[in-house]
């Protein structure tokens, strides 16, 4: 592989290539070619961008490809379906393509789940209307959008409720590059609450995913998004939102399963919010416990539009080894606006002096009449309340392990759903050796 300016001329012949071999539609071919343009436009996500400072997108990448082809990979032959999630309605992705669906029982009536290719004109024309500006803010969507093998489409239908989660695994069964990308268009005062899973099932692939959520008047959407990667794997997620008027978005970003020692993967997820009219609400939980060699950077950005918009995310990270954290936020006020509520907070710990954290938040406000709050810390565990818990007879590996659980689940949601909290609690303590019982 050659400079990153031949990656990126290699991509987007790949795109223009793959067009006219995938028998679209054309709105959909237009669609890709759209993206291809701004992709060429735009470039690959590198550090010169400011929310991507810390992480070589392109880099990646440019790596990446001098070990496997970048043509998306095809399903897998025999998909692995992941035993470990709990109750809900199961929808499995191979590299990108629906190898299973399970919806049962009323909510069949109530959730679609179409591949773009398929939807007939009237979904197309409405969809077209609910996603009247469909700009990404992130050239990694670009990238989605041109070469995503199989985009989908899950609609959930106005003014219902789901009765069980959506629980969507994605598992890496091959080395080599993964695409996927998935709308979801919650209907005027509908409500559901999705997992979308992301798991290694070999240890060397490169994942691009990238999600659309579009939240109409009195929508509520619980999206979960849990990252347990391969060994040496790469993840580079983009997860966009539109969140219309009185609709509420809240959203868990964990990194969970048993680490590995020698670990190395390099992971990268995009949250960027818009709170496009009166009255929209956001909030977010998320934690991580990096270590071996991880790269681990979760970014958000949350643009409020309208008035009266709420958001509110809290970030809990550790860092350990060798490993690398960072958390990003930025919250920004429009012009014009007001009664506005934006708060960004993270929290971090390093337990190794070869470890680092680099948080990062940010507030850009243009109007009056706001009440707005950014702030990070980056620590050590408490001396004092460690030994507090070693004056209780309690071991000291014992008393770290209850001090870093206590702060890891300070950044979980609670979801409405038991099952799920349990499930999300019991991912992301695994990173740290699993509750302890006492």
């Amino acid at each position: 592989m050659g400079s990153r300016e031949s990656l990126l001329e290699q991509l987007t012949a790949l795109a223009a290539e793959q067009r006219p071999q995938r028998h679209e539609p054309a709105w959909l071919g237009e669609r890709r070619a759209h993206a291809q343009q701004q992709l060429g436009k735009r470039g690959l996500p590198n550090k010169r961008l400011e929310s991507w400072h810390y992480s070589a997108g392109d880099f990646w990448l440019q790596q990446f490809g001098e070990r496997h082809s970048l043509a998306p990979l095809t399903p897998a032959e025999q998909a692995v379906t992941d035993t470990a999630l709990p109750a809900g309605h199961k929808l499995q992705f191979s590299h990108g393509y629906l190898v299973n669906q399970q919806i049962t029982g009323n909510d069949r009536e109530r959730v679609t789940l179409q591949p773009l290719s398929q939807i007939d004109d009237a979904t197309r024309d409405a969809l077209k209307v609910a996603f009247a500006t469909d700009s990404s803010v992130d050239s990694l969507a670009d990238l989605a959008t041109a070469l995503a093998p199989e985009p989908w489409l899950l609609t959930i239908a106005a003014g219902e409720k789901l009765e069980k989660p959506l629980l969507l695994s994605h598992l890496a069964a091959e080395a080599g590059l993964q695409i996927s990308q998935l709308i979801v268009w919650v209907k005027e005062n509908a409500e559901a609450t999705l997992l979308e899973s992301f798991n290694g099932g070999c240890d060397d692939y490169l994942h691009i995913a990238h999600a659309k959520l579009k939240l109409e008047r009195g929508a509520k959407l619980t999206y979960l998004r849990l990252q347990h990667e391969g060994e040496i794997a790469h993840h580079l997620g983009s997860v966009e939102a539109s969140v219309g008027r009185d609709a509420a978005l809240r959203v868990q970003l964990l990194l969970g399963g048993e680490r590995i020692d020698s670990e190395r993967n390099r992971i990268r997820v995009g949250f960027y919010i818009s709170l496009d009219a009166p009255g929209a609400e956001f909030t977010a939980r998320s934690a991580f416990a990096a270590d071996a060699q991880q790269h681990v950077d979760f970014h958000f950005t949350v643009d409020h539009r309208a008035d009266h918009g709420r958001s509110d995310v809290l970030v809990h990270g550790l860092a350990d080894d060798k490993s690398r954290g960072v958390v990003n936020g930025r919250i920004h006020i429009a012009a014009n606006t007001r009664g506005n509520d934006g708060r960004f907070t993270s929290h971090n710990l390093l337990l190794s002096n070869n470890a680092e954290i680099d948080a990062k938040p940010e507030l850009e406000i243009y109007a009056d009449e706001v009440a707005c709050s950014h702030g990070a810390t980056i620590g050590q565990l408490d001396e004092e309340q460690l030994l507090y818990l070693r004056t209780r007879g309690i071991d000291e590996q014992t008393a770290i392990s209850l001090m870093k659980e206590g702060f890891l689940t300070s950044g979980l949601l609670d979801c409405g759903n038991a099952a799920l909290n349990g499930f999300l609690r019991e991912q992301l303590l695994a990173r740290i050796g699993g509750e302890l019982a006492l």
